[in-house]
């Protein structure tokens, strides 16, 4: 057998066989195919409607599938998707969503036995996305709010993908924030709102207004562009009593005074304290 696999696998060597040596190639190359194990088939349909997504399986991707049936578009490669013996899709669900928008076949393979932990396993071995991977693919497609994101993040190159999304949304945590997805009352997995395409910037000028105001910070204090400092920060622009001016003054005074925090609550303490220094009237921007 090893010999025939050596013979089969180099046969680039052996074309040029002529007669009865040729004949005895091809011989044995049938006899090593032949002795290949046959371990699942090909099956091919365009009924939808037999599949079905499993319970607890990450969000569709609409992106994700607007790419592929583009791809799909120029060339229909045959690239199986997995299902379980009950025809729920364990692998390729964004093929398959892809292929039926286009009314393509479906190619699939049947795992009996397979089930959410087969799903994981999967998953886990697949290269996630970054943030950064969907502004990129996001601004190739067009989408305006993310154009601008990217051409924010160009003017203010200090600033990391988390933190430009929480000034242009003006909010601590940004966009990506979490929801449950139910369909037909089962839980189908987490949507994050930035990577679904649904990146919304309510007041740009602001955005651009509020990110001058933190590199004021930049001379004196090397955190400023802290995720959590940022947040704090975006806190504070929006009490009644803060003043950016008497703020960045007191910071002058006393470049050391500003210290890395781990969480905005300890960062708006801090900030107060810097904030009413030698202050006749203190004032209270915790709250």
């Amino acid at each position: 057998m090893r010999a025939l696999k050596v013979i089969y696998t180099n046969i680039s060597k052996y074309k040029k066989m002529k007669g009865w040596g040729k004949l005895l190639l091809e011989y044995l190359k049938i006899k090593y195919i032949y002795k290949m194990k046959v371990v699942s088939h090909v099956n091919s349909t365009n009924d939808y409607s037999i599949f079905d997504a499993i319970e607890g399986n990450r969000v569709v991707n609409q992106l994700h599938v607007e790419r592929l049936k583009t791809s799909f578009a120029k060339s229909y490669l045959m690239s199986p998707i997995l299902v379980n013996d009950k025809y729920q899709i364990i692998d390729g669900q964004h093929r398959f969503n892809a292929a039926k928008a286009l009314n393509l076949p479906i190619h699939f393979i049947v795992a009996n036995g397979y089930g959410l932990r087969e799903v994981q396993t999967l998953n886990t071995n697949m290269k996630n996305w970054k943030k950064e991977d969907y502004l990129h693919a996001y601004c190739d497609l067009g989408y305006e709010e993310y154009l601008k994101m990217k051409q924010f993040m160009q003017d203010f190159p200090d600033f990391g993908i988390a933190v430009a999304e929480q000034l242009l949304t003006n909010t601590v945590n940004g966009t990506n924030n979490r929801g449950t997805i139910k369909i037909q009352g089962k839980t189908r997995g987490v949507l994050r709102h930035f990577q679904e395409g649904e990146l919304r910037i309510p007041d740009l000028l602001l955005a651009y207004d509020n990110a001058e105001k933190i590199m004021m910070f930049k001379p004196y204090y090397d955190g400023f562009n802290r995720n959590v400092f940022v947040a704090s920060m975006i806190g504070m622009f929006k009490h009644q009593n803060y003043n950016h001016s008497q703020m960045i003054q007191k910071v002058k005074n006393n470049p050391t005074a500003l210290t890395h925090c781990s969480n905005v609550t300890q960062y708006k303490i801090l900030i107060e304290e810097i904030y009413n220094f030698r202050s006749r009237e203190k004032v209270s921007l915790r709250f």
